[in-house]
């Protein structure tokens, strides 16, 4: 199920190998946009698993909380969903609080205005339609029966669709303490235990390998799948909490400790969701070198 917007954390968190909105909990103004660790953002560059299809209403909003913000998720009758800020434009409306969602759009329970899944405003009651109101939406996507959300940087959109795991939708979420990163290196240590395992390889997709074509592998910044084809979802709540669900498996107990080779290998494929996956745009020149470029 989605995480709710809630007060506190549930768990102790998982061993470390190395070393304003209605219902936030304390310290979430705070935390947003605060980085977690030596150069690393707190939230990496990518599709998540944010809730199970089948427990989130088909037409409602419902709270979500991930990436340091509040957010609301809903099913379309097609099968579609979408994440979305929880937030109206207008006027702050909560859409959690008798918002609705169609294949068309969202829209707003206090004064009727009308949002399309790309946050465009359609309809803003009796007067005209301002072009410059938006929502801010997630690029959402359905696989598996478990409902995928994109994060990125200032918006950008995801290359590809959410990977997908094969496996059942994931169970309920459990707030564990910790970056993503070194949440599932403490889940991937626990999985370790042949020492024939010496280190870990990238397949042509992009996914991370261990233990063979049938071992443990990683496709995505959030999601480990596991040898018999279970999974584990991490998605980052804010910049100190992440949420669990395992999809056909009991999470196992995360270890301090595991293959060093192996999970420093693993770390450094995962670099690559620190950075926006987008193509970086060439700034615009400027100063004197810049005019001397254009009189030539």
């Amino acid at each position: 199920m989605a995480v709710p917007r809630r007060e506190g954390v549930r768990s102790e968190g998982v061993p470390q190998p190395d070393g304003g909105r209605r219902g936030a909990h304390p310290g979430a103004r705070r935390r947003r946009g605060r980085v977690t660790g030596p150069h690393r953002p707190p939230f990496p560059v990518g599709w998540f698993a944010v809730a199970a299809a089948d427990e989130v209403p088909e037409g409602a909003l419902v709270p979500l909380i991930a990436f340091g913000q509040d957010l609301a998720v809903g099913r379309t009758p097609a099968g579609g969903a979408l994440v979305a800020h929880a937030t109206c434009p207008h006027l702050g409306a909560d859409l959690t609080v008798g918002g609705r969602i169609d294949d068309d759009g969202v829209t707003c329970p206090l004064h009727g205005w009308c949002f399309s899944h790309s946050g465009a405003c359609t309809s803003a009651g009796d007067g005209p339609v301002p072009e410059a109101v938006e929502l801010r939406v997630w690029p959402t996507g359905v696989s598996d029966g478990t409902v995928w959300a994109f994060h990125g940087r200032s918006g950008e959109e995801p290359a590809g669709a959410p990977p997908g795991s094969g496996g059942p939708p994931p169970g309920p979420a459990v707030e564990v303490a910790g970056h993503p990163e070194d949440v599932l290196v403490g889940l991937l240590a626990s999985q370790l235990a042949d020492p024939g395992a010496t280190h870990g390889s990238v397949r042509d997709d992009g996914a991370w390998v261990v233990g063979g074509p049938d071992g443990v592998r990683v496709p995505g910044p959030g999601t480990l799948v596991l040898s018999g084809g279970s999974c584990i979802h991490v998605t980052p709540v804010d910049g100190f909490t992440v949420a669990v669900r395992a999809s056909g498996v009991t999470v196992p107990e995360p270890r301090a400790e595991g293959n060093r080779t192996v999970l420093a290998g693993f770390r450094d494929w995962y670099r690559r969701f620190d950075r926006s996956s987008a193509p970086a745009r060439r700034p615009a020149r400027s100063g004197r070198s810049g005019r001397r470029r254009e009189r030539r």
